[in-house]
């Protein structure tokens, strides 16, 4: 070990040595710009830049001098050869060693400006990671991957015992006794573990259809000329369509923010991401302007990012997303929550065990002194006390397991699986001018408490548009809204698919006897929206406080099958255990 980090330093140091000739090179000092093409003739090759990005965000960081580094409108190929890979723990993306093109670790006031380029990646490295920084701007580039993370198989036969797929060079496998592997030409296998059917005309998922979660251990049988049947009994799929085979793990999403400030993000396109596209966590003041999720042109595919267009864990300040169009991933265009500690132990009068009980949320290090929290009962959503944090610490391995000390002490009705969050602050939304659709899933899972403004979007998604939830039980997503308006948006043919109930859909994760005692979301306007109408209900609401529904348009639509009973128009809005509702009279058009 001594040898290998003697071997690092000497490496590090011939790199320091090389450094400063191509800065000099390529920095402009009276822009305060670096061009990083003088950094790709020396350290980088025509197959891998990596090392060239590594080495010019170091020139960043030892100089102190640089504002931008400019990049060309010309393809960039970037491999994980050459990179330092570190353990890192993602929100909903799990924890992972991980190596990063651009590690953008501890800088300040540096704006990367792609120029239009297009960076294809290549095997399991991520593009880029703004850790604990400040003022970061990301502009003018596109992100892709020359072998995705899932694959895609066209439909060419299907049976009550089998399914042929015929894949695309674009996707290599090959066969064993244990089933079918996705492959890329070097051999490195790309797990897969459910299936998804998307119809390529409509460049969506098919009509409801449902996640068939196979696994990957059926048996597959070579039928030659790249076409495979895979032997399981009932799976669905229509000859002619395009069977997306989804990635088992989220090992690389495209733009990781963590424990950051002041981060934007400027007329970028997302090809594709083995993770998330853009996951935000513990950081505030978010801009996303003109940001694009969208598969390929040119390219064998249906599928954009194999994960969430974005995410965004207990953040704060502003999140703002303008004029953006997220298309074709395979779950939601974002979710906006915070992270519920399950409590396991009370072990002091002032110091309790709390775990995190949702494996995706492994290592996620919220809770630090000074923090406000709320404690909840995991039953019925209920807060009952607050307290702040005096220190907290991991005590395992795995990091999901805290030792938190309060200020005071534990209050009297606490007790083992209900939960902790913070609660002192919530990131202000305004979402404006967006696409989102054509996805599976949902649309925008809302779950700030600070105020949330949705307008001037449409909406095409295979399930809710909008969802409003939160629980303590299962996903661990602290959300529960107090003041969201959606107005002047159009809700175009939605919930053609499964994963939800309605196109708003406002509820939590607890059982039908507890909602009754329920108000978790609240204050909620429904304003001036049009609702082109395929299946009912509109709404889906239970246990909510405060909604006004006025000005909205409700029009029949025949472009998909439809199950509207144009008899009883008030079965559209179908509100249980609710509270102060104020409803407009619904008339279908």
């Amino acid at each position: 070990m001594k040898c290998i980090f003697s071997l690092f330093l000497f490496f590090l140091s011939l790199t320091a040595w090389g450094q400063s000739e191509v800065f000099d090179r390529a920095y402009n000092s009276k822009t305060k710009t670096l061009d990083f093409e003088p950094y790709a003739e020396v350290f980088g090759t025509p197959e891998n830049c990596s090392p060239a990005a590594q080495t010019a965000l170091e020139d960043c960081r030892l100089t102190k001098k640089v504002r931008k580094l400019l990049l060309h409108n010309r393809t960039y190929r970037f491999r994980p050869d050459g990179l330092l890979s570190y353990m890192t723990y993602i929100s909903n993306n799990g924890a992972y060693e991980r190596c990063f093109a651009f590690d953008l670790t501890g800088l300040r006031h540096l704006e990367i400006d792609g120029g239009g380029a297009l960076l294809l990646f290549h095997g399991f490295v991520c593009p880029f990671h703004v850790r604990e920084a400040e003022d970061i701007e990301l502009r003018n580039l596109r992100i892709d991957y020359d072998r995705t993370f899932h694959s895609e198989g066209h439909i060419v036969g299907i049976s009550p015992e089998y399914i042929d797929l015929k894949f695309s060079p674009e996707y290599p496998y090959r066969i064993d006794e244990q089933g079918l592997h996705m492959i890329d030409e070097e051999g490195t296998e790309y797990p897969w573990i459910y299936l998804l059917e998307f119809n390529p005309k409509r460049l969506e998922t098919e009509w409801k259809v449902n996640d068939q979660w196979i696994g990957n251990t059926s048996k597959a049988i070579d039928l030659g000329n790249k076409t495979v049947r895979l032997m399981h009994s009932n799976l669905t799929g229509i000859v002619g369509n395009v069977m997306n085979l989804g990635m088992a793990e989220r090992r690389v999403p495209a733009i990781t923010v963590s424990d950051s400030k002041r981060v934007s993000l400027h007329d970028i396109t997302i090809y594709h991401a083995g993770g998330m596209g853009v996951i935000a966590q513990r950081s505030r003041d978010l801009l996303l302007e003109r940001l694009v999720v969208e598969p390929a042109p040119g390219k064998d595919r249906v599928v954009s990012i194999a994960a969430d267009a974005t995410h965004f864990v207990n953040c704060s300040g502003y999140i703002r997303m303008y004029d953006c169009r997220m298309l074709c991933q395979t779950d939601d265009a974002t979710n906006i929550h915070g992270v519920y500690y399950r409590i396991a132990e009370l072990a002091q009068p002032n110091r309790l065990i709390v775990d995190l009980a949702n494996d995706a949320q492994r290592g996620f290090d919220y809770l630090k002194k000074g923090l406000q929290i709320e404690f909840v009962c995991s039953k019925n959503l209920q807060t009952y006390a607050h307290a702040k944090v005096k220190d907290a610490h991991a005590t395992n391995a795995e990091l999901t397991r805290f030792e938190v000390e309060l200020e005071n002490d534990i209050p009297e009705d606490a007790k083992p699986m209900d939960a902790i969050a913070g609660c002192s602050e919530y990131p202000e939304v305004h979402i404006r001018g967006c696409y989102f659709g054509q996805n599976r899933a949902r649309g925008l899972l809302l779950g700030s408490r600070a105020k949330m403004l949705i307008e001037d979007c449409t909406f095409h998604n295979g399930g809710p548009a909008l969802l409003m939830e939160g629980d303590a039980r299962y996903w661990f997503e602290q959300a529960g809204v107090r003041d969201v308006t959606i107005r002047n948006n159009l809700f175009d043919n939605c919930y053609y698919g499964h994963w939800g109930t309605g196109i708003i859909s406002v509820g939590t994760g607890l059982d039908r006897d507890k909602w009754p005692e329920c108000r978790y979301n609240q204050n909620v306007k429904v304003l001036n929206n049009t609702f082109r109408l395929i299946q009912e209900p509109v709404m889906d609401l239970y246990c909510l406080k405060g909604l006004i529904v006025r000005g909205n348009r409700f029009v029949m639509s025949h472009e998909y099958p439809n199950n509207i009973n144009t008899s009883e128009p008030e079965r559209l809005i179908r509100a249980t255990d609710c509270d102060e509702l104020d409803l407009q009279e619904i008339i279908l058009e």
